[in-house]
């Protein structure tokens, strides 16, 4: 039987600043009961001059996406649809970092604030007991070699119960709700994550992301040696996890000992035990 939920409230930019300790992140929120995507709207806005800090906020979306241009599912007061505006002024071949950062502080409050083993399965899926809870999607606009704005998406299936997934989705999904059978307080989940995203970011702006990588490394579902199947710019590749580098890319031990570079892409298969 899945658990109970009460209603949800909603998601409002009060109930958010009230819980909130960031110097910069949150303050200024464009909220929606329904949109496209806060994606979108985030680029638009960012596009249009809105100030690094400012975060998109909605309680569904009717066109949300995840990486590679897949679907993310955003039932109304389920999740946490959120999207922050970036302008770092950092080369654009550190973009990845950020989406490191974010994941590190999805995982990190999932963990302090609702005792779930979450972890990060490269590049930014947050899981647990190998199911995705979360997932982030960092965009920009254009060709500059320096990141003057940039949009970082964070979704996460909070009080979803198991009939809120079709059923191909659950073999792969979960959620708070059905990882505790509680509830969970949206508000302070999205304050804790935005406070834990800004004092690595600050790190990171002053070129300072080896903490991050620790972190990172820390909290990766599949651990430094296990065998992985990667798809990246040059296809798929097989071989053993071993760590990443400075720009957040995957390093991969293929079996003859060298080690690929992988930018970019996605783990398609792994060992889990």
């Amino acid at each position: 039987m899945s658990p109970d939920r009460s209603p949800e409230e909603p998601l409002a930019p009060a109930a958010l600043q009230s819980r909130l300790r960031t110097a910069v992140f949150g303050h200024r929120v464009f909220y929606y009961p329904t949109i496209g995507s806060t994606n979108d709207r985030a680029l638009d806005l960012a596009a249009a001059g809105e100030p690094e800090g400012a975060v998109v906020l909605a309680e569904e979306q009717t066109g949300g996406r995840g990486r590679r241009e897949r679907t993310w599912h955003s039932p109304a007061r389920l999740g946490i649809y959120v999207s922050l505006i970036l302008r770092p002024l950092v080369p654009a071949t550190r973009a990845p970092l950020f989406t490191l950062t974010a994941a590190v502080a999805t995982a990190e409050a999932l963990r302090e604030s609702l005792g779930l083993q979450a972890s990060i399965k490269w590049p930014n899926d947050v899981v647990v007991a190998r199911r995705k809870i979360a997932g982030i999607l960092g965009e920009t606009r254009g060709s500059d070699p320096l990141i003057r704005e940039m949009v970082l998406g964070v979704g996460i299936n909070v009080n979803h119960r198991r009939e809120d997934f079709s059923r191909e989705v659950l073999e792969r999904a979960t959620s708070v709700l059905i990882e505790t059978g509680a509830v969970a307080d949206r508000a302070s989940l999205l304050a804790a994550i935005l406070e834990g995203f800004e004092r690595r970011y600050a790190r990171l702006v002053r070129g300072q992301p080896a903490d991050l990588l620790r972190e990172w490394v820390s909290l990766s579902a599949l651990p430094r040696g296990r065998t992985v199947v990667v798809a990246g710019p040059s296809g798929r590749s097989e071989g053993s996890m071993d760590g990443v580098d400075e720009e957040g890319a995957l390093l991969l031990r293929l079996p003859d000992g060298r080690i690929l570079r992988v930018p970019f892409g996605e783990i398609v298969e792994s060992s889990w035990t």
